[in-house]
């Protein structure tokens, strides 16, 4: 698709400009954090504790006194550090079991797959909060924790995927050609099953920075005085029946947003890369 043709979708998909503008704008907090934040993200000021929004600190303060809004930008490098990498290590381990198990049915698909079902059997919060006994609480312990979640989606999903193309005419004819299984599987297969993966990567992001919030706000996630968005709304949640709403409220929104953001992608990927659609368009415009 041309530079043209991408410029006429994104006018007539409003949802894929809005979700840009939120990508540019996290781009830009991760980028020149500590150009836009005025204070330190993790410095505390007990005579500061609990301003309300407004003059030198824009969100107000939290109640150890450290600036809400230099918190909520810092904090985007770490969810989407969190999030990205979980998405594509497993996206990198998930995808080449998928093929395999795909392409090789029988007891070795059904081994993997019931290590997947094993897997997928934890509650997240539950696996999150095990692991983060045995390794500690820290930033990659949670990567850990979602790699583990999304490595059987992305390989269910490519499984799938490979299921309905090895029978189509097109691999009888590499075969005829002389292609070998790992030519077939990476070369013929798996270019044709990869157009549902790019949607999911960006539906998987977001589902990733929703639990690490998650696994924060419960205490298996980042901890004091890292700044983390599920954290800060964990600590803000204490404080909002004394009044003091902005702790959590800002860090919300933040959540909200960037969820919205890949949200809003992943349905113009979808839209982008599905042929049908294209071909309704198309039918449409004639």
């Amino acid at each position: 698709m041309n530079v043209a043709k991408l410029s006429a979708f994104l006018l007539r998909r409003p949802g894929a400009l809005i979700g840009l503008a939120l990508l540019l704008v996290q781009i830009v907090a991760i980028l020149f954090a500590p150009y836009i934040a005025s204070f330190s993200p993790t410095d505390a000021d007990p005579l500061s504790s609990t301003l309300p929004p407004g003059g030198e600190h824009l969100f107000g303060t939290d109640e150890l006194g450290m600036d809400i809004f230099s918190r909520v930008v810092f904090a985007t490098r770490v969810n989407l550090l969190i999030s990205f990498t979980a998405v594509f290590v497993s996206l990198a381990i998930g995808v080449p079991i998928g093929v395999v198990i795909g392409f090789y049915r029988g007891f070795l698909s059904t081994v993997v797959l019931r290590i997947f079902d094993f897997l997928q059997s934890f509650p997240i919060f539950v696996l999150g909060m095990a692991l983060v006994a045995v390794l500690g609480q820290e930033i990659w312990s949670v990567a850990i924790v979602l790699t583990l979640l999304f490595v059987p989606m992305f390989a269910r999903l490519v499984r799938a995927e490979v299921l309905s193309q090895r029978e189509r005419p097109f691999i009888a004819a590499a075969r005829c050609a002389g292609a070998n299984d790992l030519q077939i599987m990476f070369q013929h297969i798996l270019p044709n099953a990869m157009t549902p993966v790019i949607v999911q990567i960006s539906i998987a992001i977001g589902m990733a920075i929703l639990l690490t919030a998650g696994l924060s706000f419960i205490g298996a996630g980042v901890r004091m005085p890292s700044p983390e968005w599920g954290l800060m709304v964990s600590n803000g949640a204490q404080q909002m029946i004394l009044g003091v709403w902005w702790i959590a409220l800002f860090p919300g929104i933040a959540i909200v947003l960037s969820v919205l953001c890949f949200a809003l992608l992943a349905d113009a990927l979808r839209d982008l890369t599905d042929p049908r659609l294209q071909g309704d368009r198309r039918a449409r415009t004639a």
